[in-house]
């Protein structure tokens, strides 16, 4: 299909641009060509592109399809993490440790990071991603981030009066971490704006970037915090062209540092201004209630096969959960969907999953047993989320690293460092995994029972080079999870007769069908005191009504909102005040 003639002005502009591109705009498309445009005119130096997620990675390595020469160095398809951790971090750390960086995902994939102030009574641990850290490596903690289950009010009160010791201690921790060579996606930052603020490091990378690239091109630009856009800004400087394409209106990774008001002034700097307003993707009705939800300035509009679908977005009225998915199919019947065709996004995962009548086997903290059975569930079922499963077996993993690593000072190292220091190859204890926890059902058992058949699978199982943990830390190692925690067993393994997701995670896919949810009790931000409701009639551009956009956007042909009843009134209200065709099912 011929490139539109919005999407050709992206392939063919000859200076640093931002393009504003509305969802199902075809941004990708336009993006790979410009790249394999690029990457041919451009022999000796790389051309970049640049995504914030794997999945979006992948996306542009298919669709490069044999054209692999552009795949191949000098040129780089990566995440901005990977660009960060190859381009920037590892030259100089190199340079000032005398080794190789180890990288993690995420301070969750380090023992360490999880810890205690001395006389904290019965709350939970403090974590690192309740931190900020300065380029220096001083930590200063965001009390936003505390959960509410962190402890009750008197905890809080107590964590924020504790709060420079927190401090210091988070300090130390980054310190030691940085030492022993494990850096995380956000230590990696604060490496690259502490060095990036160097005279004599800043020559260095210049030298070398400048050498590497031509351009970088960046997809979904709109989830730049300051730290991508000082690297960018950087490159720039370099005589490196930055072509930027993305939605402010879809930045929902706040929590992330994403700063999209900052974005768009970056961006506004760039000399080529664009936009790319044709929804390829969703129907008309669909479309209308994109632009009710949006800040920006995009004028959609609706172009695709599913702009002659005339289907009115449709409101449904829950008073439970479980009354949401029964209602969504008889709509979905109406027009000839189907519930393979039809996915339930919420804000948080736990409103999608009961909606979906799924019961979570994740809320008893670190109970290794649990973690076995709630893996065999999901790998037996037919959740549809590779991340659930990922997430499941990874669990899994840790619980047998664990028992292969008693004794060992191991709470400063990663996961990979870990495996290396006890000799276990990462795609052996994958499989391991994935084996044990598909060999134990836990259905039918009780909690004692299958605890002692995971003891007693651990005892006899087939360890090949690996030293088998000893039989006397098995017990300690592998309890029984609670009553109440195994209580949640007995009604897994239904399968959900519909998928189901949080906002964040489908972003950038699309479906025929989304069931949006609007929940009973809408979750307040803590500094302006508001709802996403309250952000839409107040017409307040914030992270809460960005969601119900994204969310919405994934739609191509039914868009259901399935509001609660006390939120009914104020919902249609808006729909009516921003011109959406809706009818109230």
């Amino acid at each position: 299909m011929k490139l539109t003639d919005d999407q050709q002005a992206l392939v063919d502009a000859e200076d640093s641009l931002f393009a504003a591109a509305c969802p199902g705009a075809g941004k990708t498309r336009a993006m790979v060509a410009r790249f394999l445009k690029r990457t041919a005119e451009e022999p000796r130096r790389g051309i970049a592109l640049i995504s914030f997620t794997n999945a979006a990675v992948d996306e542009v390595r298919r669709r490069c399809g044999n054209q692999g020469e552009a795949l191949r160095t000098p040129h780089f398809v990566g995440t901005f993490d990977t660009f960060i951790h190859r381009f920037i971090v590892t030259p100089l750390y190199l340079k000032a440790y005398r080794r190789k960086p180890n990288y993690v995902q995420s301070w969750h994939d380090v023992a360490c990071t999880s810890f205690r102030l001395r006389d904290m009574g019965r709350t939970k641990n403090l974590v690192l991603k309740w931190f900020d850290f300065d380029p220096d490596g001083r930590a200063h903690l965001n009390l936003n981030r505390v959960p509410q289950d962190f402890g009750d009010a008197g905890a809080h009160r107590m964590l924020a009066q504790r709060k420079q010791e927190t401090e210091v201690s988070a300090s130390h921790i980054f310190g030691r971490l940085l030492r022993a060579g494990t850096i995380t996606c956000e230590a990696a930052r604060v490496l690259a704006t502490f060095w990036l603020g160097s005279a004599e490091e800043r020559t260095i990378l210049e030298g070398l970037l400048r050498a590497r690239f031509a351009e970088v091109i960046v997809d979904e630009a709109q989830d730049c915090g300051r730290e991508e856009l000082g690297i960018l800004e950087f490159l720039r400087d370099c005589g490196v062209r930055v072509v930027m394409v993305g939605d402010v209106d879809q930045s929902i990774y706040e929590f992330r540092n994403a700063t999209p008001a900052v974005v768009q002034e970056f961006a506004a700097s760039l000399p080529v201004q664009l936009a790319l307003e044709d929804n390829w993707r969703s129907s008309p009705a669909i479309v209308a209630f994109n632009s009710g939800l949006r800040s920006g300035q995009l004028l959609e509009s609706a172009r695709g096969e599913h702009s002659v679908v005339q289907t009115p977005v449709h409101l449904i009225e829950f008073s439970a959960l479980d009354q949401i998915v029964p209602a969504a199919l008889d709509v979905a019947e109406q027009y000839k969907l189907v519930a393979d065709e039809l996915v339930v996004l919420s804000h948080a995962e736990a409103h999608g999953m009961k909606a979906a009548g799924v019961v979570s086997l994740e809320g008893a903290g670190s109970n290794r047993v649990l973690a076995i059975a709630n893996a065999g569930c999901k790998l037996r079922s037919r959740e549809t989320d590779p991340k659930a499963r990922k997430k499941a077996v990874d669990q899994v993993q840790r619980a047998i690293l664990a028992a292969l690593t008693v004794g060992r000072e191991t709470q400063h190292h990663s996961f990979a460092a870990v495996c290396e220091e006890v000799g276990v190859e990462p795609r052996w204890l994958e499989s391991f995994a994935v084996r044990l926890a598909l060999s134990l059902d836990a259905e039918g058992k009780t909690r004692s029972d299958f605890a002692a058949s995971v003891r007693d699978s651990l005892k006899t199982a087939d360890w090949g080079t690996v030293l088998a943990p000893a039989s006397s830390d098995l017990g300690n190692l592998f309890k029984a999870p609670s009553e109440g925690a195994w209580a949640g067993v007995a009604s897994f393994g239904n399968n959900p007769s519909i998928r189901y997701s949080t906002v964040h995670g489908v972003k950038g896919m699309e479906f025929p069908g989304v069931v949006l949810v609007l929940p009973d009790r809408l979750r307040v931000d803590k500094v302006t005191e508001r709802t996403v409701l309250d952000d839409w009639e107040g017409d307040h551009n914030t992270e809460a009504r960005r969601v119900l956009y994204v969310g919405g956007s994934r739609a191509q042909q039914l868009l259901v909102c399935a509001v609660h009843r006390k939120h009914t009134d104020r919902v249609a209200s808006l729909l009516d005040a921003k011109g959406v065709p809706y009818v109230k099912a």
